[in-house]
């Protein structure tokens, strides 16, 4: 395992795991899924007991970063409970470190809670619960310049074929850090779990607190006083607002359309992602089923209408959000076959016939 080499400051040099840019799938016969699609038995993801709201907790009291610890593995729980304990020490975040590449560049990221993390942030970062949300719903959040606000970029390990939107672009508050995630995205793109500390003691002497960290924590654990945060401008993508379903295992290219759909469409009655065992894109995490009505009933007139506005503006959209297919009332569009909506089987009902949602597939 290579360690990161410090940088200006040093700070670089505490987040160890050193992953390289994920690798491009290779692409498909686009024919011979069509083949399959005409065939296939996908029904929606009809929104159950999982379905849930992105939300995030509001800004409590902030507390500004004076830490900074990281090691090569998981931080033992009752370590970190005796970190919470020592004189001075006001606030502990656990949080996923690596040293990864986003958008081509090879940065410092971190796996976060938004809900808790947020109160570490900067005050302009801090404030924004948009920007949160866009975390909590599979965003990136970055504070290097050269990758375009909403966009989708390449992100993580290498083979795992991962990336993420660009939700927002803001000051993290943390040196050498240039990129937060949430803590399930951050598996996704390969970090190590739980090996980092943020520590908040502003009546201390960090010096002296730092050597009582280096000796709480494991060995090979590396401890690093801060300097004071800088402020910055602050960019956010539109955030999504549906109920969703289906959230772990859905991709982050296919996490990045939804939001974007949603945030400028929604909200839905809700968003269906991933479903293990579906042979479609469902399974794979690269299908969201955008609901218009529940229980298999015909959507209302105006839900008709969202659902058109939905396909309308994907198809103005396709190119830049990677699409592969839309489904939508009885009819698929496919830009590999052609541009234009082509009738489908009937499938027996309004859900298989998708009267009652739109279905979106995203290449890989």
């Amino acid at each position: 395992m290579r360690v990161w080499v410090p940088g200006a400051i040093g700070v670089a040099a505490l987040l160890t795991l050193s992953v390289d840019i994920a690798v491009l799938a290779a692409h498909q016969d686009r024919g011979a899924e069509l083949d399959e699609l005409q065939i296939s038995h996908e029904v929606a993801h009809t929104p159950g007991q999982e379905t849930r709201t992105i939300t995030v907790a509001p800004l409590r009291r902030r507390h500004t970063p004076h830490l900074l610890a990281a090691g090569t593995t998981t931080l033992p729980a009752d370590v970190v409970a005796e970190v919470r304990k020592l004189k001075g020490v006001q606030a502990v975040e656990v949080v996923d470190g690596a040293r990864t590449q986003v958008a081509g560049r090879q940065i410092g990221l971190l796996g976060v809670d938004p809900s808790t993390f947020r109160n570490l942030a900067p005050k302009q970062t801090a404030k924004l619960d948009g920007l949160w949300r866009n975390v909590a719903g599979g965003d990136a959040v970055i504070s290097f310049s050269g990758a375009k606000l909403g966009t989708v970029v390449a992100a993580g390990a290498t083979g795992r074929g991962a990336s993420v939107r660009i939700g927002a672009v803001a000051p993290i508050g943390i040196p050498g850090v240039e990129a937060v995630v949430s803590r399930e995205q951050a598996q996704r793109l390969g970090l190590a779990s739980g090996n980092a500390l943020v520590v908040s003691a502003p009546k201390t002497d960090l010096k002296k607190l730092r050597g009582r960290l280096a000796k709480l924590l494991p060995a090979k654990t590396k401890v690093t006083v801060l300097p004071r945060q800088s402020t910055g401008s602050v960019q956010v993508a539109g955030t999504a607002k549906s109920p969703l379903s289906g959230t772990a295992g859905c991709s982050a290219h296919m996490q990045a359309v939804r939001n974007e759909v949603d945030a400028l469409l929604g909200p839905f009655l809700a968003i269906g992602c991933a479903r293990p065992g579906d042979p479609q894109d469902h399974g794979t995490g690269n299908a969201s089923d955008f609901m218009l009505s529940s229980g298999g009933r015909m959507p209302t007139e105006a839900w008709m209408a969202v659902g058109d506005r939905t396909v309308n503006y994907i198809i103005a959209n396709y190119g830049r959000l990677g699409i592969k297919y839309i489904i939508w009332r009885q009819h698929i569009w496919n830009e590999s076959v052609c541009k234009c909506w082509r009738l489908m089987g009937n499938r027996g009902s309004i859900t298989q016939n998708h009267f009652d949602h739109v279905h979106v597939s995203v290449g890989r």
